[in-house]
């Protein structure tokens, strides 16, 4: 069962955790990095790692590697003393001996340009080099070259649309934060 902050009904966090660990499963991440992100977005203060442990009873390496792979994408970021509600002021203790807390990105904008630069760049450049090992192995088949390199060119054509569109929806996820 999940614990909640005192100020945030069980109900509301619950339904947070399902809904972004059934997001994040459709894009084939592992269910507990949304549960991660669904639980940081639903609690109104920084959470410690044993927090996110303990309240969602996944295992510390289930945490570390969501918590890992949620700051790696910006979805997520450390902080090392969370903002106390109550008095809208940092507080002093910065946890147990000194850890981290976890926060979510909440931007929409960071979160997908954080997603395009760690996934999707990487895989279009190695695309590039995988779409001309391609065409090089249809030109060599005798018996289906035309058939291969028919499905090459539309895979150039996907890649040239994908590079379109990435930009178009950069601009459509609003103005840059100023921070």
């Amino acid at each position: 069962m999940l614990c909640a902050e005192p100020l945030v009904s069980p109900e509301f966090v619950s339904e947070c955790v399902e809904l972004f660990s059934t997001v994040v499963h459709v894009f084939g991440v592992p269910r507990s990095v949304g549960q991660i992100y669904g639980l940081l977005y639903s609690s109104p203060v920084p959470l410690r790692f044993s927090d996110i442990v303990e309240r969602l009873e996944i295992s510390k390496g289930s945490a570390s590697q969501g918590l890992q792979l949620l700051c790696t994408l910006g979805a997520a970021r450390v902080v090392t003393r969370p903002i106390n509600p109550k008095r809208g002021k940092r507080d002093s203790n910065r946890g147990q001996n000194g850890r981290n807390f976890y926060e979510p990105e909440l931007s929409i904008r960071k979160l997908v340009n954080g997603v395009l630069k760690e996934r999707v760049n990487p895989l279009a450049s190695t695309g590039i080099n995988r779409l001309k090992q391609l065409r090089e192995l249809a030109s060599r088949d005798e018996v289906y070259q035309n058939f291969l390199l028919g499905r090459v060119k539309q895979l150039e054509t996907w890649r040239r649309r994908l590079g379109t569109v990435l930009p178009v929806l950069s601009v459509l996820l609003g103005p840059k934060e100023n921070k």
